[in-house]
């Protein structure tokens, strides 16, 4: 079976480049083309390598995915213009058209991935068979002491360079490390030194992309879709009360609790792919 330093070896050989509506979008399609197909969607500030270790778990469950990096994220774009939610549900629909993986797929996102899978299966019922929220965000906005700054004119531009993004890079510093797996700070560092990363960021909370976003999870009432959710029971970045609240906007689903943080791809791929596993079988 692969393993994840497999696929950090491959990562500066391998992947395609699609042209959307809104910028350039570096995708990878993997595994067995034969597997049941799931669509990754990473969250805010890491792109689509902190499923370096989920890919080749879901492999060997008979999985095969796509995944990609948000704009701002990654080796995609960084495209003038406002970071909005719809901008990224729309990238998100495209790439999955441009890329002609076999539809409709499950759609699992992880953190602020979680509502924009939710946002695209309300919205394109003929893309989504499924849904898994991995530590799914639901007001970002509401629990960072930095909202308020970083929405300020000139002073959030600031903020944002001299501060908040290095900042980040002491948070995955000490999570990175936390978790034994310190050579990934070097790979977050440098995305967070390309140009466009803060720009990113700082619209995205501009525009109210990392804010409420209920009304994604609770349109999913509306429509007949299975949905696996699977929390850690001590993530430092979604709080429980969000993840009561989420769930209660949910329809009927199927709730998996792992004993770990936020960074479930990361800590716990094999986990997370035997939930997916035993949640599709059944």
């Amino acid at each position: 079976m692969p393993t994840m330093h497999d696929a950090e070896d491959d990562w500066h050989a391998g992947g395609n480049d699609s042209q959307l509506s809104d910028g350039r979008t570096h995708w990878r399609r993997e595994g067995p083309p034969e597997g049941v197909p799931i669509v990754l969607v990473h969250g805010a500030t890491v792109p689509c390598w902190e499923f370096d270790a989920q890919v080749p778990a879901l492999w060997h469950a008979g999985f095969q995915t796509l995944r990609f990096d948000l704009y701002g994220h990654g080796r995609s774009d960084r495209p003038t213009g406002a970071y909005t939610f719809e901008r990224f549900t729309r990238q998100v629909i495209e790439v999955i058209e441009a890329t002609d993986f076999p539809r409709p797929a499950i759609l699992l996102g992880h953190s602020f991935g979680a509502a924009l899978v939710a946002a695209v299966a309300a919205a394109r019922a003929d893309l989504a068979s499924r849904l898994v929220l991995v530590a799914p965000m639901l007001d970002f906005s509401s629990t960072s002491r930095w909202t308020r700054v970083l929405r300020r004119p000139l002073i959030g531009e600031c903020a944002m360079h001299l501060i908040a993004v290095p900042a980040l890079v002491r948070r995955r510093r000490r999570r990175y490390a936390a978790i034994g797996q310190p050579h990934l700070t070097s790979r977050f560092i440098e995305q967070a030194a390309q140009a466009g990363y803060g720009r990113a960021l700082l619209s995205m909370l501009r525009t109210g992309a990392l804010g409420d976003q209920a009304a994604c999870y609770s349109a999913l009432r509306s429509v007949a879709r299975d949905v696996l959710v699977i929390t850690g029971d001590h993530d430092s970045i979604i709080p429980a009360e969000h993840v009561a609240r989420l769930r209660a906007l949910l329809p009927r689903h199927v709730h998996h609790s792992i004993a770990g943080d936020h960074s479930l791809p990361l800590t716990h791929p094999d986990a997370i792919a035997r939930a997916i596993d035993d949640w599709y079988a059944a």
